[in-house]
């Protein structure tokens, strides 16, 4: 089938989730007079954050709401602070997630796709306004934030139903820009036809659901557009 909408994921195929989330560390510990390395930590939230994610989806005990992860793992890697995480703390952890940088390549490559006879979306985890505050700095828009608020975490495969059912296209008809292992798989396994910008060199865990392309950074998917 030919292509019809590209849709891509958010905190790790478009921006820089890690380097944002460790800028904002950085100025927490120094000011708790801390010694913590702000990598490492960012690196811990991250990981708490994705597991959260996952267990919410087996758990299926309340809607999805990125917000709640980001504060829940944020107090959970950071437990060992004396005193607690202030809620101006937390404020200002959760902010920084509005404030990510873009991956260096992201502006001259949306700009290309927006060029293209094609629906620009994206399909997050993020909640929608905090998506929304995120995604304002890119120079293009976008005619679709579809985002899980409400309903699954990726990889459950109603996010990527509903994303189909908003743009009104055939799984066949849809490229998906995976930043993440798991999203790639998680497109993959509902027939979608996917990308994983992998820019770390890691393997799916399942290669029954290994994505149909893999490329080191966003300008590979230009190629891959126009060769559909």
């Amino acid at each position: 089938m030919k292509i019809r909408a590209v849709t891509f994921d958010v905190y790790s195929a478009l921006f820089d989730t890690l380097t944002g989330l460790t800028h904002a560390l950085a100025d927490l510990l120094k000011r708790r007079g801390s010694t913590g390395d702000p990598l490492a930590v960012a690196q811990a939230w991250r990981q708490t954050q994705r597991e959260y994610l996952l267990v919410a989806n087996s758990l299926d005990r309340e809607p999805a709401s990125n917000r709640r992860a980001i504060e829940a793992s944020a107090r959970s890697t950071l437990r060992g602070l004396a005193p607690p995480l202030t809620p101006e703390e937390i404020r200002v952890l959760v902010g920084a997630w509005e404030h990510l940088p873009p991956w260096p390549e992201v502006a001259e490559v949306l700009r290309e796709v927006r060029r293209r006879p094609l629906l620009l979306g994206t399909l997050s985890n993020g909640d929608g306004d905090m998506l929304r505050a995120l995604l304002a700095v890119l120079p293009v828009a976008f005619d679709h934030v579809i985002s899980t608020e409400g309903g699954r975490f990726k990889p459950h495969p109603s996010v990527y139903r509903k994303a189909l059912e908003i743009l009104g296209i055939q799984a066949g008809e849809l490229l998906h820009v995976a930043g993440a292992a798991s999203d790639a798989m998680g497109a993959t396994a509902v027939g979608i036809r996917t990308v994983w910008v992998n820019r770390t060199g890691d393997a799916v865990i399942d290669p029954r659901f290994a994505p149909a392309h893999q490329v080191a950074d966003l300008r590979g998917v230009i190629g891959i557009i126009d060769g559909t």
